[in-house]
């Protein structure tokens, strides 16, 4: 029998879900241990929810050597009252999901089939709802059916069949279809009012209809988009029967037969059905998948449905076609779905229609999960919902709204309580008493009806440690973990604040941190707020966030002055976007053309009417007598056109020729491959600037290509865009903010003290054999390192090359004669490597007692994990070190002589030029970190490489993070280098860093900033 258990964080912690009422019990799942264990991947991050009666939702963040992966899986049990449902508002009217639930009452919902998404809305197969077929084709089409049987629910799959009739007057045809898309040649299919409101005239160009009411035609014309009466029909006709219909006079007697077999359901089922393109699990195995079709090889968003053995049904979708998620191909879909448990399944829909919805405990109505590809929901021809059992009303648990529950002594935290029903919706609390478990830690400052169900909760913190905030209503109770944290030392403003233009306005949070870098949203309520009015208004609002409102039109940066207790900083806020022209566009040795189901070619031409232009490139292209399927034409950069740091918009001059395509980009951001889309339709002449949005939170972004796509074939045409002039849009720089207190773990420059251990670390030295100068400095920082008592020396990358340049091995072989003449028997060293030493002898990482890759060096108590952060990805450089590392922080935790750990690489986390490039990679350090601090109360640090040659130290939920200098920094004659000293009979610092003063910590790492002499830096002037 399957244990019930949910796996959370990084640690492997297999807990049990709490705070679910009895009624609404989780199924039963896999044992999630495998997941985590599945070669090839780690896991970033997993949460399990109940959604409704039966219903889980789990979210699941994985990566692996080819990029993050972030999926949804919504699991339904058998007999629980939940039940699946397939929904459509019509067949020629597609809605987004989330309507399409809010209209049926379901409370999570995914897409459903593939449609004709350029012209009819149509889904491509069959459609049966409730047992009623609504589209169906006398040719047959493959479909997937759901049934509710004694042993759960199961899928089936089988054909849809249509076999029926049209007489009109004294002649009869068969039937090709009813609600298709496409009439064939020669035929005549029927359209019902389920139908809808779309237009019939692309499913048969130049054809005609019949209308048909009470047997008789009541009207006679071209296919268009007058509704099919409530009461009747229409007949659709092409080729020769449209010809013999052509004379049919109104009042004509017509009737209809109507027969459709569906294999994909048992007979008298009132279940539902839809089109099944691609079968993805037969049996509980792999099915046959052509990996050799782009649509199925492709890493793209995913959707399916399938089911298990024990009759649980599972919806699956997987983000696709963003930073933060590769996708996945058809083969790697069909694994998921087997890790899930699946006996059966079926692909749905992808790309931008990959979409699911669900409803949070204690809402009212259902929200996106995931980030779709598109950037915002597609309207879908139908949605496969989850329709909930009706409820009383009454309350028997409750649900939280409002930040997580952190707050620091002295300040508030506003959160309400909102009662759930036994199908998860909001139900009145009444009568509720609020109070927290430990008074002394924190106290109920007031509650009180927030309207609606909800009861509204101000706390105030008052000392460091941990408590819970309790409600009690009737039969009905809950619990909010909450932590006081250490003293407030520092506020900041989170996301960055841009305002584009005069009058825009961003909601933003201010988030504070304490002495041990533990952070939590800051209530606006407890935060003086002062700006230059000619320049920008801060006001606080009722949700806690605050409203900035650009009152001047920039470029520029103002900063916003934030006080809460005794902590004032001021915090830049950038107003407007500062326009740059990225590429002109006009060179065709820097663009090259390709295409799909299309010919395409890139020429030169002139722009005499666009100011300022004098030359355009013309993406000719012809997509007639293709095959079927999305043509595309593009012109693409080569090499990609790298977009200025803090680009938030980008601008393309295009010329279009009025046939209607769907104009789109391909941007690099942070690595991955992400559509962009300027025009839905270049359906005018002339000259338009299209502007496009770039994510807020990326970080590298490059533009890759511009493509102009049709998807209808009925439009397929010869035609050419003129495109000229890619603009950037990027916020001003912004300085740094200031105030907050200095970093305790920066130490003095000289070591002194009892410091056990001494640990010397040289980054971006650029030693090249032949040049004395550079040479030089690093025989002089080995000296001061030696003269330091340093036992063991970290080179931490790009110490052989020059600044973007690999370096060689006649450099590497340079650097260890001078590390064997300088360094004092018995001095250890290691080589990290980096991106000058790609190549090199170096690059698998190197060391005085031998052995390459990750590895492992103790020393006085604290243990150092080295890692290869090569073209700054942990992942590309060596994925085998992830596990590795996981594995060394379990072992680590356990042993009584390791008293700290350092995980150190030639670029750490953080959002710099210098850092890792992947925010999953840097979140994953960091959580891993976080969690392993928590669980042992041992010290951890992050080591990477600060941009300037000073060392930078900041703290983050315990850890600390450590940029190590650099020992060059191009443009200027500055360079240093750092010396760590640990000392190993520190105490351990407490939970919560408010035991000590601000500014004081545990002592056991401390950081020195070495700079090296003007000498130096002169004679490698002199060498150059």
């Amino acid at each position: 029998m399957r244990r019930r258990t949910v796996l959370t964080g990084s640690l492997g912690i297999l807990l049990a879900p709490t705070g679910v009422p009895a009624r609404a019990a989780l199924p039963d799942l896999p044992d999630l241990r495998s997941l985590a264990a599945a070669p090839g991947r780690v896991e970033l991050s997993r949460d399990l929810t109940t959604v409704a009666p039966g219903l889980a939702l789990e979210r699941l963040a994985t990566l692996d050597v080819a990029g993050p992966v972030r999926s949804a899986l919504l699991r339904l049990a058998p007999g629980t009252g939940t039940r699946p449902a397939l929904l459509q508002h019509s067949l020629s009217a597609p809605r987004t999901p989330a309507a399409l639930a809010t209209a049926a009452g379901a409370v999570a919902a995914v897409n459903g089939d593939f449609f004709d998404i350029d012209r009819t809305g149509t889904p491509d197969g069959p459609v049966v709802v409730d047992g009623r077929p609504l589209k169906a084709d006398a040719a047959g089409q493959r479909a997937v059916g759901v049934d509710d049987s004694p042993a759960g629910w199961a899928g089936r799959l089988g054909d849809v069949r249509l076999t029926g009739t049209a007489t009109v007057g004294t002649r009869t045809w068969p039937l090709a279809a009813l609600g298709t898309r496409t009439v064939p040649a020669d035929a005549v299919a029927l359209f019902t009012p389920a139908w809808g409101p779309g237009d019939r005239a692309p499913a048969a160009p130049g054809g005609l209809e019949l209308e048909v009411r009470a047997g008789r035609v009541s009207a006679v014309r071209a296919p268009g988009s007058v509704p099919v009466p409530a009461d009747g029909v229409v007949l659709v006709a092409t080729g020769t029967v449209a010809a013999a219909l052509a004379g049919t006079a109104a009042g004509t007697p017509a009737t209809t037969t109507v027969d459709v077999r569906v294999d994909a359901l048992v007979p008298g089922s009132d279940g539902f059905a839809l089109g099944a393109r691609l079968e993805l699990v037969r049996g509980a195995r792999l099915a046959p998948i052509d990996t050799a079709d782009p649509t199925w090889a492709a890493l793209r968003a995913r959707t399916a449905i399938g089911w298990t053995g024990a009759g649980e049904l599972l919806l699956l979708t997987v983000d696709g076609g963003t930073s933060r998620s590769r996708g996945l191909t058809a083969v790697e879909t069909a694994q998921r779905l087997l890790e899930a448990g699946a006996a059966g399944a079926v692909m749905l829909d992808g790309g931008g229609s990959a979409q699911l919805v669900a409803r949070p405990a204690g809402e009212a109505s259902v929200a996106v999960v995931g980030e779709p590809s598109d950037g915002a929901p597609r309207p879908v021809a139908h949605a496969v919902g989850l329709l909930p059992p009706p409820a009383d009303g009454r309350a028997t648990g409750v649900a939280w709204r409002g930040p997580a529950g952190r707050v620091f002594p002295g300040l508030h935290l506003a959160v309400e309580a909102v009662g759930t029903d036994a199908a998860l919706a909001p139900a009145p609390l009444p009568a509720a008493s609020v109070t927290t478990v430990d008074p002394a830690v924190a106290l109920v400052e007031r509650a009180g009806s927030a309207g609606g169900a909800g009861v509204q909760v101000l706390l105030r913190g008052l000392a460091p440690g941990r408590t819970a905030l309790r409600v009690l209503s009737g039969s009905a109770s809950g619990e909010l973990a909450l932590q006081v944290l250490g003293p407030l030392t520092a506020l900041e403003l989170q996301p960055d604040p841009v305002l584009t233009t005069a009058g825009a306005v961003a909601d933003v949070e201010v988030v504070g941190r304490d002495g041990e870098g533990r952070r939590a949203r800051v209530d606006a309520a407890d935060v003086e707020l002062s700006a230059d009015p000619a320049l920008l208004s801060a006001t606080a609002l009722p949700d806690g966030r605050v409203r900035l409102t650009a009152t001047g039109a920039g470029p520029a940066v103002t900063g916003l002055v934030l006080r809460a207790g005794p902590v004032r900083v001021s915090t830049p806020v950038a107003l407007g976007l500062r326009t740059t022209t990225a590429d002109p566009v006009a060179d065709p040795a820097r663009w090259r053309a390709s295409a799909t189901r299309a010919t395409a070619t890139l020429t030169a031409v002139p722009a005499p009417d666009l100011p300022g232009v004098r030359t355009a490139l013309r993406l000719a292209y012809d997509s007639r007598d293709q095959p079927a399927g999305t043509s595309v034409a593009a012109a693409v950069a080569d090499p990609p056109v790298a977009l200025p740091t803090g680009t938030r918009e980008v601008a393309l001059h295009v010329r279009g020729d009025g046939t209607g395509g769907w104009l789109r980009a391909v941007l690099r951001v942070d690595g991955a491959a992400r559509p962009l889309t300027f025009a839905e339709r270049v359906g005018v002449t002339g000259w338009r600037r299209l502007v496009a949005a770039v994510p807020a939170d990326a970080r590298d972004v490059a533009l890759e290509r511009v493509y102009l796509a049709q998807t209808d074939v009925t439009r397929r045409a010869a035609g050419a865009l003129d495109l000229a002039l890619l603009e950037a849009g990027a916020a001003p720089g912004a300085p740094a903010g200031t105030g907050g207190p200095r970093e305790p773990a920066l130490g003095p420059g000289t070591a002194t003290g009892p410091r056990t251990g001494r640990v010397a670390v040289l980054a971006a030295l650029h030693v090249r054999a032949g040049g004395a100068g550079r040479e030089a400095l690093l025989r002089q920082a080995l000296q001061q390192a030696a003269e330091a008592g340093a036992q063991h020396v970290l080179l931490a990358g790009d110490v052989v090359g020059a600044p973007g340049h690999r370096g060689t091995d006649a450099d590497v072989a340079l650097v260890r004669d001078v590390l064997a003449a300088v360094l004092p028997a018995g001095t250890g060293w290691s080589w990290l490597p980096g991106d000058g030493e790609a190549g090199t002898a170096a690059a698998p990482g190197a060391g005085s007692a031998g052995g390459a890759g990750h590895r492992r060096l103790d020393l006085a108590g604290t243990r150092y994990l080295l890692l290869d952060a090569t073209g700054g990805s942990l992942r590309t450089a060596g994925f085998a070190q992830l596990p590795w590392l996981r594995a060394e922080l379990d072992a680590a935790a356990g042993g009584a002589a390791v008293t700290g750990v350092v995980v150190a690489a030639s670029r750490g986390p953080g959002r710099g030029a210098g850092d890792l490039t992947d925010p999953d990679e840097t979140a994953l350090l960091r959580g891993w970190a976080a969690d392993w601090r928590a669980a042992t109360g041992k010290r951890v640090a992050l080591l990477g490489r600060s941009p300037g040659p000073a060392p930078l130290v900041t703290r983050r939920e315990g850890v600390l993070e450590v940029a190590v200098a650099r020992a060059v920094v191009p443009g200027t004659t500055a360079s240093g280098w750092t010396l760590l000293t640990a000392d190993a009979a520190a105490p351990a610092p407490p939970e919560v860093a408010g035991a000590a003063p601000a500014g004081r910590d545990d002592g056991w790492l401390r950081v020195h900033a070495r700079p090296l002499g003007a000498l130096v830096a002169r004679r490698e002037r002199v060498a150059r």
